[in-house]
This record gives C-alpha cells, structure tokens and sequence, in this order.
C-alpha cells in the first residue's frame, strides 16, 4: 500500500498540484479546472504522459462526472444526497464509496477489497488529502475521485452570513429548517 498527498484546494477552483508520496517524491501531475459544464481534470505522469481524465457530464444539485484511463471511459460517478454520511456507486468500475462529506473521510471498495481511502492530514501548516491506495494500478483513478470529492465537499460549503433559520430552536441541529437569503 502507498500513501499519496494532494494538497487541499479549498480557495482554489483551477491551476496545477503535484501529488506526492510519503517521501516527498513527485508522483504525478494534476491539471485542469472545475465549474463549467465538460470542464476536464487530467491526471499526466510525471514524466508528461496522460494517464486519467475526469470530465463534468453535467451541473446542478447531483452532478456527475465521466472517468477516463488510457483515453477510454471506465465509469461514471454521480453525487448522492447525503449529509453525515454518503454511498455513492461509480458505475462501469462497480466500486462504491463510503464515507463522510463533513469529516471528509472516504473509503472505496470494489470486488470485495478496500480499493483506497481518504483521510485530511495537516503537514507543515497545509492540509492535505491522505490517499491509501492498495494498488498502484488504481493509483491515477483514486487520485481522481479524491478530487471530485474534494469538489463537491467545497461546493457544498454555505457561506453562514447567507443562512437564515426558519426556526431559531433548530438552528445547532442541522436539520433542513433553514433557507438562503437573497
């Protein structure tokens, strides 16, 4: 099993990260942008071979998003509802991951094994998304649902001065009795 760290991109929709391993090495290179429909992230080694690709098929509450390895789609994976805890099934892979959107922590199972999980580790000050992965084979794919789950936990992050709560004895339950201003 190998550890791999991508760094958190919590203010950053678009740019270029380098993944590393836990001594530091570069592994691979992860380009692209989020936000638009067909927006694309490409995973390339790092000696510059394309080695994945994620592409948003579509926008919305429960968007979804088009894996590719070596240029031919392998899956498709879609977001659930899901507060304190999510399933979400990534078809054509038949690997289903587990997890929580709060704690941002996920593990991904596929054929009865652990495939790989993601946990938030602080190193010297950033945070970064830990990647177990089982396999290196699996390695540019993991790398990539990390970052779609890292997509989707910042999308659903609510800017708390826009939240007003319907009803004031609810407001520490997180429950659904709030709307947003206007």
């Amino acid at each position: 099993m190998r550890q791999l760290y991508l760094r958190d991109h919590s203010t950053d929709l678009h740019g270029t990260t380098i993944i590393r391993d836990q001594q530091g090495q570069s592994r691979y290179l992860l380009a692209g942008k989020w936000g638009l429909h067909h927006d694309v992230l490409s995973l390339y080694a790092i000696n510059g071979a394309l080695l994945a690709e994620v592409k948003q098929l579509s926008l919305g509450l429960l968007p979804k998003f088009a894996l590719y390895q070596h240029r031919q789609r392998v899956g498709i994976v879609g977001k659930s509802f899901g507060f304190v805890r999510q399933v979400i099934y990534i078809r054509g892979l038949n690997w289903i991951i587990v997890g929580s959107p709060l704690g941002n922590r996920y593990r991904v199972f596929g054929g009865g094994r652990l495939v790989f999980a993601i946990k938030p580790v602080q190193l010297t000050g950033t945070y970064y998304h830990e990647l177990q992965v089982e396999r290196e084979a699996d390695e540019p794919l993991a790398i990539l649902i990390a970052s779609v789950l890292d997509h989707w936990a910042r999308g659903g992050q609510v800017n708390r001065q826009r939240v007003s709560f319907t009803n004031r004895s609810l407001e520490g339950d997180l429950g659904m009795n709030f709307k947003i201003k206007q």
